[in-house]
């Protein structure tokens, strides 16, 4: 049966594509002068006119159009192109070289044997037979002796053992080195291509045809090797176990533009692009003196898609097995092209009947999707489920959309023997999508949603605590003031953790105006300030009372600042130094005072009311008229940091 495959390629060194079934109506005839419509549905008539054409390496019928490549416009192309209006040429297409000849050159993965000679090739995809026996897809001319003054076949080659991984020219090795896992098997059906295109003459060259393929199947012997599902993608070289790391192939199926894939014995896995039908619009490509059915694919040049050795390779597109490395060249100068035999139609022409899983093996059965309700948690509450008993269930979750929720995240845990399972659900509050999956013996079951709200339950929420102030001492002489270890520490209560809470210096001696202070409120909604003199000298000058505010960021209208008050007193009048004990210094709006002081460290300095350290700012020389507050960030720091250690 014949068939049209639109297959995706680019200019280049090698050849083209022919549709044998894209038969076309000639149209009428022309003035003679003007340019004719070449009759595409008579093979005769366009043999007849591409005779005595050379250097034809690329050829296809598309859309009412005959399409050649050729290395070189010659005189005759050129008439052609005026005498007919309906035939395309592409100038620059050469012919392309078969990858892994029997000269060494590399291939994927197995070695042949030719004679006392021999070289490389890559397997392409593992799988059953319709017997159940197994195979290996790989290339066609991986199994010719090929002559390289002729061209033509001297024989078929002998398949002989895998090559060892590590040091293959993959991983960064000279290749060519027998695994010692014995010999892979026989060929079974393989094909290179058609006729030779030989001569001048392009007429008496043998015409494309359907089952012009570049395949090979290699029967394997199953006492020696087991085939498994799957392509490598070499970064397991190392271990000589290419099978620890594999993308699984679920189908064989015609290539898409787009992205494509390939893994093989020299260049490992790589990528590139499938040459869209409109770049490159053949079928057929010369490769090596024979027209092979594939498409083309495109990668820079520094980066080919294939190189020598790569032949047979397995070429993919996600999970679907597409084709084998077929030859290859350069494009131009920035880009290397490979020439891709397509997968689907070779196995239809070759009449291969073959299976990614083994025909008559039991596929077990899928677990049953695991049931979970939509629910609400507290943070890090327990979301909860059913599944079948000692099942793996993956629990995965994310913000849902326009929730403010901070986390995505999974997990997976086994089912109890009720087929009970539970994780902890997320910290942040917020609406959540959830999803559960059970995988029983390597099966996965159908995936399962549902919805997790994450809220604190405010009925178990402690009222807020009632804000105080406490400052320790209310009154301390001048020469204590001066002290940077002794000072007025200021402590507040009652705010949210993380908040940011603001202390002001409202009223004061001469010169004090305007002094701030920052701090961050702790996970108990506590912060201290510390103010002090840095001039001992002038110690006097500090004299006075100093009112002072505190409110915090989240404040709401109705919330007033907490107040507070200390003295500096002169040495002779003062009691003895601070004295701890609570501020009755707020408002008259019915705030809470201080009343949590308990009194003086060891070294004289009240705690008011906190294990906070104090910390915060310095207060200069208000004689100078400074009456400047210094903030210390790495002093904030380390309170806090000590704070949350005790």
């Amino acid at each position: 049966m014949q068939k049209k495959l639109v297959q995706s390629s680019l200019a280049i060194s090698a050849a083209a594509a022919l549709s044998l079934s894209g038969a076309l109506v000639a149209s009428p005839a022309m003035a003679d002068n003007a340019p004719q419509k070449l009759d595409l549905q008579s093979e005769a008539h366009v043999q007849k006119a591409l005779s005595g054409i050379e250097g034809v390496n690329a050829y296809g019928t598309d859309g009412g159009e005959l399409s050649i490549g050729v290395a070189k416009k010659t005189d005759e192309i050129k008439k052609l192109e005026k005498k007919y209006q309906n035939i395309k040429v592409t100038e620059g297409v050469k012919e392309l070289k078969p990858y892994a000849k029997n000269d060494l050159v590399g291939g994927a993965g197995y070695l042949v044997k030719a004679g006392e000679s021999g070289g490389a090739c890559s397997t392409g995809f593992s799988g059953w037979d319709g017997d159940g026996k197994p195979v290996v897809l790989t290339a066609g001319h991986c199994s010719k002796i090929i002559n390289e003054q002729t061209n033509e076949f001297d024989g078929d080659t002998t398949v002989d053992q895998t090559e060892k991984p590590s040091i293959s020219e993959a991983n960064g090795g000279e290749g060519f080195q027998a695994s010692g896992s014995g010999v892979i098997g026989k060929w079974g059906f393989h094909n290179f291509g058609g006729d030779l295109l030989e001569g001048a003459d392009q007429n008496k060259w043998p015409e494309p045809s359907e089952s012009d393929i570049d395949f090979a199947v290699i029967n394997v012997d199953e006492s020696k090797y087991n085939v498994k599902n799957g392509i490598t993608d070499w970064s397991t070289a190392d271990s000589d176990d290419l099978a620890k790391s594999t993308t699984e192939i679920t189908e064989v199926g015609a290539h898409k533009d787009g992205a494509i894939s390939k893994s093989g014995r020299t260049t490992g896995k790589t990528d590139g692009e499938v040459l869209p039908r409109s770049e490159y619009d053949f079928d057929y490509q010369n490769v090596g003196g024979r027209w092979v059915h594939g498409f083309g694919v495109t990668a820079p040049i520094d980066k080919p898609f294939s190189q020598p050795g790569d032949s047979g390779g397995g070429v993919y597109q996600g999970s679907t097995a597409v084709g084998v490395i077929s030859g290859g060249g350069d494009l131009d100068a920035n880009t290397s092209f490979t020439w891709v035999a397509d997968l689907d139609h070779s196995l239809e022409e070759s009449g291969t009947d073959f299976n990614l899983k083994k025909p008559g093996e039991e596929t077990p059965e899928a677990p049953a999707a695991p049931k979970a309700e939509d629910q609400t948690i507290e943070p890090e509450g327990k979301v909860k489920g059913k599944a079948e008993a000692g099942a793996k269930v993956e629990v995965k979750w994310e913000p849902a959309e326009g929730a403010q929720a901070a986390e995505n995240g999974s997990e997976t845990v086994t089912a109890d023997k009720d087929g009970n399972f539970s994780v902890e659900g997320p910290k942040a509050e917020g609406d959540y999508n959830f999803t559960a999956t059970a995988i029983v013996d390597g099966q996965e079951s159908k995936t399962t949603e549902f919805d997790v709200t994450v809220e604190k339950d405010e009925s178990e929420t402690p009222a807020p605590a009632e804000r105080e102030i406490s400052v320790d001492p209310k009154e301390i002489v001048a020469s204590d003031f001066v002290k940077e270890d002794k000072g007025v520490t200021i402590t507040v209560k009652g705010f949210d953790e993380g908040e940011k809470v603001n202390l002001e210096v409202a009223n004061g001696p001469e010169g004090v105006e305007g002094i701030k202070l920052d701090e961050t409120a702790n996970e108990n909604g506590a912060a201290a300030f510390s103010i002090y003199g840095t001039s001992a000298e002038n110690a006097e000058a500090y004299l006075g009372k100093y009112d002072v505010e505190v409110t915090g960021a989240n404040d709401t209208e109705d919330e007033s600042a907490l107040t507070g008050t200390f003295e500096v007193v002169a040495d002779e009048d003062g009691s003895g130094g601070g004295s701890g004990g609570d501020d009755d210094g707020n408002n008259d709006d019915g705030n809470a005072d201080g009343g949590a002081g308990d009194g003086n460290d060891d070294d004289g300095n009240g705690d008011g009311g906190s294990d906070l350290p104090r910390t915060g700012a310095e207060l200069t020389g208000l004689a100078a008229g400074a009456g400047l507050l210094l903030v210390g960030g790495t002093a904030v720091v380390l309170t806090m940091r000590r704070k949350n250690n005790n």
